[in-house]
């Protein structure tokens, strides 16, 4: 792991943003929107299978040892919905987050802050059992509950796009999609999954098509399809 900070330069380039990830983690969706942006930035790849993310150097920066982690100005900003939220909050040009007067606001942070919340949580729970519970049996029920959580989700998400899409805050893509798109991909794997549900495969279809969904797939070399 390096612990270059802000201010950096790479080929003489200012570095703008620094982003610390692991393939496929919690980062999928700050690389595209940096992608989408097309702002200057670099990767510091935090390997969670080598318990990099426990060096007392990653600690430091992020005390909770997770990726993603953003660096910017000098700034320490973690958690995926965190990161997004500020990220378009300094690009309001972008238009990718309707901006603060709008009516579509309110319904843009309820969006993100509940697929962090309620969505990325029973992914969690359904991936990642070990963490809730020590015993196979616990864990064993922890994934049938967190499958029938994840069910009930994409069905709020397919009856929101139904009645108010194709994009998660309406007629307009917004960061709250690309955050979708990171735990529709993880889905994948699961007993649920996003895109078994039209109007969320649509989004999905519509996203890869975007070059920034392209290139963060490709650097961090994953593959999807839906």
């Amino acid at each position: 792991m390096s612990s270059t900070a802000y201010p950096a330069t790479d080929n003489g380039r200012d570095i703008i943003y620094t982003l610390y990830w692991d393939r496929g983690g919690a980062n999928m969706a700050t690389h595209a929107l940096l992608e989408e942006l097309s702002v200057d930035y670099q990767l510091i790849e935090i390997d969670l299978a080598r318990k990099m993310q426990r060096t007392p150097e990653y600690l430091a920066i992020n005390p909770n040892g997770k990726v993603p982690t953003l660096l910017h100005n000098g700034d320490i900003i973690y958690e995926s919905a965190a990161i997004l939220l500020y990220l378009l909050d300094q690009h309001p040009e972008s238009d990718l987050s309707p901006p603060p007067t709008s009516p579509q606001r309110g319904r843009y942070y309820q969006s993100l802050i509940w697929m962090s919340n309620t969505l990325q949580e029973a992914a969690n729970r359904w991936a990642h059992p070990e963490h809730y519970c020590d015993n196979k049996e616990g864990q064993a029920s922890l994934k049938i509950k967190a499958s029938r959580e994840l069910e009930r989700c994409w069905q709020v998400i397919e009856s929101d796009l139904s009645n108010q899409g194709p994009w998660i805050s309406g007629e307009t893509l917004s960061g709250a999609d690309f955050h979708l798109f990171m735990i529709a991909y993880w889905s994948r794997l699961y007993e649920s999954r996003a895109q078994d549900y039209p109007m969320i495969q649509q989004l999905l279809k519509n996203l890869l098509k975007r070059k920034s969904i392209q290139a963060m797939l490709q650097q961090e070399s994953l593959s999807f399809t839906c």
